[in-house]
């Protein structure tokens, strides 16, 4: 979804609460609604500061799984870097073939997996990397001390690269539930509607409209704040992209044999 959506959303939210006060206070009676406008401040008060403390909760765990899956990439570019190394060490044969399948690991995470984690789902052709990978290391025999040393790393860093690749992956699936979109979205529908019910024709339809104006602007810019960071991999200015595995790849494929195209898909 482009960003400029998410502001054309913002944007009908404020026309539409700004256009059903103005309705509402061509009907209010004089001197309006409540009699005793006071009280009725009041209990908008304390909507509004429930509501608030609510968004601000939701805003602070979307946050949490945004920084999370951001991490989880870093950590998994990181590992394959660090794998790659640990290959240069296991010479021969058996190196090339584990260059091969982190280089063709990194192609389909950037060609094939980052799309599908939008979609909340999983790369076929990462999965069958991975298993590759495995299979290789498992038929690797290392021979004299430094290789004996590389051949222990390499489990740390194939456990470092399967923590991140998970994180990244269990932020894939939007992390705020449904139940709590709807306490949301109740709880600013019934702010903007205690205001309209405020509405008083004895005001100007200025004075009326600007502070409903300016209300929805930051609920509805709150809620779509919580939705970018509840879908890290969605095609939005500010979501989360495979930089780091870009780089790693720019840095591993350096001439070695890959059995796989540029995208990562086996050949």
């Amino acid at each position: 979804m482009p960003s400029w959506i998410l502001g054309l959303i913002v944007v009908l939210v404020v026309v539409l609460a700004v256009t059903a006060k103005l309705a509402a206070r061509t009907r209010a009676p004089d001197p309006g609604w409540f009699i005793d406008s006071t009280r009725a401040a009041g209990a908008l008060t304390v909507i509004g500061t429930m509501f608030s403390v609510l968004l601000a909760f939701t805003i602070f765990f979307a946050l949490q799984s945004y920084q999370r899956a951001s991490n989880g990439a870093s950590v998994e570019a990181v590992a394959v870097t660090e794998l790659h190394n640990v290959a240069d060490v296991l010479e021969g044969h058996d190196g090339e073939k584990l260059h091969g399948g982190l280089i063709c690991y990194s192609r389909a995470v950037v060609s094939d997996e980052w799309s599908a984690m939008a979609r909340s789902e999983t790369s076929p052709a990462v999965n069958h990397w991975v298993d590759t990978m495995v299979e290789d290391f498992a038929a690797t025999t290392p021979e004299g001390a430094s290789q004996e040393a590389a051949y222990a790393q390499w489990f740390d860093q194939q456990a470092e690269r399967r923590d991140g690749r998970r994180d990244r992956l269990a932020e894939a699936t939007p992390s705020v539930p449904f139940p709590l979109w709807i306490v949301l979205g109740i709880g600013a529908s019934a702010i903007l509607s205690y205001m309209c019910v405020q509405a008083d024709r004895r005001e100007s339809a200025v004075v009326q409209a600007v502070p409903i104006a300016f209300v929805s602007a930051l609920v509805a810019s709150a809620l779509v704040v919580v939705a970018f960071l509840d879908h890290p991999y969605s095609d939005w200015s500010g979501s989360i992209q495979p930089t780091e595995m870009n780089v790693t790849l720019q840095f591993i494929d350096d001439g070695h044999p890959a059995p796989c195209d540029e995208s990562g898909n086996p050949t």
